[in-house]
């Protein structure tokens, strides 16, 4: 199977930081790209595979402005677009601006099932719950569906 190439907003690249299970995206994906507002939310990177991209479209303009998406998630849905990766985007509207627009998307529980079924994780699901109790926002519901397809 052809690994897929994506491009990652901030809260993604926090919730693996703080589980300490970061370096998995250079295992699941082919190519790994950040957006300069990314990389200036997030801080300094130490991964390898992790490239930084700069995004300058009138697109851009357009979600930031008239949609009040953050610079992370406006870039990452820019490029996304013009581009044709998959944007690894949590936010909720963000995500809805993006699927409007016919881009692929997944998220951090994606990126938490796609390392348990390549065997680089025991389980998303207590991942999952670790963000939660850790204070990250992940709706109860998703919780108990993680929990009924665990290993």
């Amino acid at each position: 199977m052809l690994k897929k190439k994506v491009i990652v907003d901030t809260s993604c690249l926090i919730a693996l930081d703080n589980l300490k299970i970061i370096d998995v995206l250079c295992d699941l994906y082919e190519e790994v790209l950040i957006t300069q507002g990314v990389l200036k939310e997030f801080g300094k990177i130490n991964l390898g595979c992790v490239k930084v991209k700069k995004v300058r479209e009138p697109l851009l303009k357009l979600l930031e402005r008239k949609l009040n998406l953050g610079v992370g998630e406006a870039e990452v849905i820019t490029f996304a677009f013009s581009n044709n990766y998959t944007a690894v985007i949590d936010d909720i509207m963000a995500r809805n601006v993006a699927r409007d627009l016919g881009i692929k998307l997944t998220g951090t529980i994606g990126i938490l099932i796609k390392a348990e079924e390549s065997n680089l994780i025991e389980s998303a699901y207590i991942k999952a719950k670790e963000l939660k109790d850790k204070g990250f926002y992940l709706p109860e519901k998703l919780l108990k569906q993680l929990k009924r397809i665990k290993k």
